[in-house]
């Protein structure tokens, strides 16, 4: 299986389509309600980068990403923030090529790390993110804890 890793460039009504189509398959499988203009906000964000995975030109996985800065180190970090697979697609290796895609946009890009958030019950994705050298991170920086505050 042919798979081409592609960075979304937002001002494309093409990668615009392609991403709308995957997304709608990942928003109609969450139990999160999710805003049917969430798309249009994310090709408007300065620090959103998306990829698409093209099997035999088919549009077939996509990435949400958005950029920080770790001032520790001096560097950038990418946030996986979504991360799907269309049903089609799955089990033949797609993910795998997504994700060594976003490392290969990260490497030559100069990025220190990439994380991302897994669903603990989700067996499946944690055994690819973990064949692919992804570890719980706290796990590498003991001592950190890590808090949020929703605001609404």
């Amino acid at each position: 299986m042919d798979t081409v890793i592609v960075n979304i460039d937002v001002e494309s009504d093409e990668h615009r389509s392609q991403f709308e189509i995957l997304f709608n398959e990942y928003s109609s499988a969450s139990s999160a309600s999710i805003a049917s203009n969430v798309v249009n906000q994310l090709f408007e964000l300065p620090y959103f980068i998306g990829f698409i995975s093209y099997v035999s030109d088919e549009a077939a996985a996509f990435s949400v990403c958005f950029e920080s800065y770790s001032t520790y180190r001096a560097k950038k970090v990418l946030n996986i923030h979504d991360f799907m697979v269309s049903s089609v697609y799955r089990g033949g290796g797609v993910g795998r090529a997504l994700l060594n895609g976003i490392e290969r946009y990260c490497r030559e890009n100069e990025y220190l790390k990439i994380t991302l958030e897994v669903d603990g019950g989700n067996i499946v994705a944690q055994s690819l993110y973990s064949s692919c050298d992804y570890q719980d991170y706290q796990v590498a920086s003991k001592g950190l804890l890590h808090w949020q505050k929703y605001l609404s």
